[in-house]
């Protein structure tokens, strides 16, 4: 379930992707599950994980509606990481609970679990038309959605779009 807390409007800006490699993928990656973890709050000058705790869950969901699914347990399964939830680069979220930047990594497991060495970053920011997004981030477009859900539904298609461009014959991913 999406938290609504405050809703906002963005504007979009453009971003590149740092995805790494040169082929895609003909026929789409199927995946046997989904994990995701926040590490984020771990970290003493975090608080994103205490205001929203069912991050991992909510962007779990997202990508579960993003990606092709499998019931079959040999294929491989996606884990991301939630390495960082902060507003405009600071990591301790003000009373108002606002962050405007979401940052995780994505490891795709070998059929036997063992990490294949596929991976790659996400990095979501959202901006107002006056603000500049960071290099590296994807931009979350203009929206009057609660910033919370345009923020997660972002990553999960920033998840997906990677996820389409993993080659299985070869472990490289198209930038």
């Amino acid at each position: 379930m999406l938290t609504t807390i405050r809703t906002m409007a963005f504007a979009a800006g453009v971003s590149a992707i740092a995805l790494g490699g040169a082929a895609s993928a003909d026929d789409p990656i199927q995946i046997s599950g989904i994990n995701v973890e926040t590490s984020v709050s771990a970290a003493a000058e975090s608080n994103g994980i205490q205001f929203y705790p069912d991050l991992a869950e909510d962007v779990r969901a997202e990508v579960a509606k993003r990606v092709p699914l499998s019931s079959d347990g040999a294929d491989p399964e996606i884990n991301i990481g939630i390495r960082k939830i902060a507003l405009n680069g600071a990591t301790m979220l003000g009373d108002d609970r606002l962050f405007n930047q979401l940052e995780g990594v994505v490891d795709i497991t070998s059929p036997t679990g063992e990490n294949s060495g596929r991976s790659f970053s996400v990095k979501v920011a959202a901006a107002s038309a006056d603000q500049i997004v960071p290099e590296g981030y994807v931009a979350v477009p203009p929206s009057e959605a609660d910033f919370y859900a345009a923020m997660v539904s972002t990553f999960a298609d920033v998840v997906a779009e990677g996820l389409a461009k993993v080659n299985t014959s070869s472990g490289v991913v198209d930038p």
